[in-house]
């Protein structure tokens, strides 16, 4: 399942720092939450994506609106970013990560009009990888981990149908991203 001489999550911890620097340097221009910074520093804006700003798509992944938000993910891609670097490998998983994070970020812009930025396409994208990789492997059945994907997938797909301001189609964009992606590395094995 893991490969040992994948144990270093060299590209999770740089994703994390860039994450953390974005974060900080948009405090330092004027807040997280504050609209016009969001939109200087490349968030989602449906209008300037029509306009040909189509690398805003890449940049929104790396934006995170309040700390709680920041918190959250990085939280989640420390617990599945270090098992996906492991299991793919650095580049795959690299690939993986923005990839997974585009495509959360281009079913968000077909299917929502609100701003929107976040890593949590890319997150969701490991766990749909993880999910397709492992779907066939008995040792990642047994230990628990396939089960434990999916409660965690279901469950903050729910959350994000009764919550505001989620954007549950990042989620499902990166996630079903993900899957196939996951279903490529499997065959590539």
């Amino acid at each position: 399942m893991i490969n040992k001489n994948r144990t270093k999550s060299i590209v999770t911890n740089t994703f994390l720092i860039m994450n953390i620097l974005v974060f900080l340097v948009m405090t330092l221009a004027g807040g997280t939450t504050n609209q016009v910074v969001l939109v200087i520093f490349g968030a989602k804006v449906n209008q300037l994506i029509d306009l040909g700003q189509y690398w805003r798509l890449l940049t929104s992944i790396f934006i995170h609106i309040g700390i709680v938000h920041l918190l959250l993910n990085s939280y989640a891609l420390i617990a599945v970013g270090q098992i996906s670097e492991a299991v793919f490998g650095h580049l795959k998983f690299a690939l993986l990560y923005l990839l997974s994070g585009i495509g959360g970020a281009t079913a968000s812009y077909l299917f929502s009009e609100a701003i929107s930025a976040g890593a949590s396409g890319a997150i969701f994208g490991l766990l749909g990888a993880l999910v397709s990789y492992g779907w066939k492997n008995a040792g990642m059945w047994r230990s628990g981990l396939i089960a434990n994907l999916l409660f965690v997938i279901g469950f903050n797909i729910l959350f994000g149908l009764i919550t505001t301001g989620i954007d549950n189609y990042a989620h499902i964009g990166g996630m079903l991203t993900g899957l196939i992606i996951g279903i490529i590395y499997r065959q590539q094995r």
